[in-house]
């Protein structure tokens, strides 16, 4: 078996070389490629990612490809998924790093079986979060719509970084990251979840995320943040009636949360930016024409085109869920007005 590590590369001349010494440190006994995706930074990170490989004489064999411009984390990847000869995918950020027994169990339900996708825990390191915990117990195995109800119950990440994918798998369905966004793991994981047919879980810290200050998980909401989100829901409603799964309860539930969890944080957020509408006064996002909230609505009303009828055949007289998809039923004035309260109500018990 030969597992493909996959590093984007930018702007961590900081951090880079004690990623790749992670990477170097492997125990495993499966035969590792580790591709390098330099994506064209302004700093000296592929001079530090050069000096540090340039005496490395381990079994790990170290490859490069290169971008002719910066295109973005999911671009990278795609590039590294493209040059991978592995049988098995590994995404990991060149500012974090592996343990380095991180391989070795990941892989080692491979033995038995070849999984769609394997994950391990998380370890969060420079910041008050707590470490990424599954909810599921040691050797579990999930299978086909198991996985999806897993994912929508939260008992294993979102991130795309700590698992193992099988690279037939990928393959066979196309899966590439959607490229040009931020929060590109939310849209990978959920078709991950939806089509994948077994995942093995180890609960073992195989990955130590470094949070950094700045960093996307950090940053506050921005427009292209809100803009992100707001594609990556309209593409996991096209993915979901693609494949079949807008009736699906865990697929439908999956997209109506998000859909909440984008107009929570529109609701809380100006754009910050110049006005969107046109009035020749300063108004810093306090016009009604400039809220993110209607207009962030305004178009997934006008992308997704479901229904509360739809809603309520998928989940009966289930109440929390119903005044969830409530808006769907009102007309876009009443919608948005409602939306508010809703929204009001969530944020009191945070």
């Amino acid at each position: 078996m030969k597992i493909s590590v996959i590093i984007p590369v930018y702007n961590v001349a900081p951090y880079i070389a004690a990623c790749l010494q992670s990477v170097m440190r492997q125990t495993a006994q499966a035969a590792l490629e580790c591709i390098l995706v330099d994506d064209c930074g302004p700093d000296n990170s592929m001079e530090v990612v050069n000096e540090t490989l340039k005496s490395y004489k381990g079994p790990v064999d170290f490859k490069i490809v290169r971008h002719t411009q910066n295109r973005g984390l999911s671009a990278a990847r795609n590039t590294g998924l493209a040059a991978a000869t592995g049988d098995y995918i590994y995404f990991l950020d060149s500012d974090d790093e592996i343990t380095p027994d991180c391989i070795e169990r990941l892989s080692a339900p491979l033995q038995k079986e070849p999984h769609d996708l394997t994950i391990g825990e998380c370890r969060i390191e420079g910041g008050s979060l707590p470490g990424v915990a599954l909810q599921l117990p040691e050797g579990t195995v999930l299978r086909d719509r198991e996985i999806l109800h897993a994912y929508r119950l939260q008992q294993w990440y979102m991130m795309s970084v700590n698992k193992l994918y099988r690279t037939a798998f990928l393959r066979s369905n196309a899966l590439q990251f959607k490229e040009g966004i931020l929060h590109e793991d939310e849209l990978w994981s959920f078709q991950i979840a939806s089509l994948a047919t077994s995942l093995a879980v180890i609960t073992h810290e195989t990955y130590i995320y470094k949070l950094r200050q700045g960093s996307i998980t950090t940053n506050t909401v921005s427009p292209k943040s809100l803009s992100s989100l707001n594609t990556i829901l309209t593409e996991m409603t096209l993915f979901a009636h693609t494949h079949a799964l807008h009736r699906n309860p865990d697929a439908h539930n999956i997209i109506r949360n998000f859909q909440i969890a984008v107009l929570y944080r529109a609701s809380g957020s100006h754009w910050g930016q110049a006005p969107l509408c046109e009035v020749d006064r300063p108004h810093n996002g306090a016009c009604p024409q400039c809220e993110p909230l209607p207009q962030i609505y305004t178009q997934q009303r006008q992308s997704m085109k479901d229904s509360w009828l739809n809603s309520f055949l998928i989940n009966g007289l289930d109440l929390k869920k119903q005044l969830r998809d409530l808006h769907l039923l009102l007309p876009l004035p009443l919608a948005i007005p409602y939306l508010k309260l809703l929204l009001k109500y969530y944020r009191s018990q945070c």
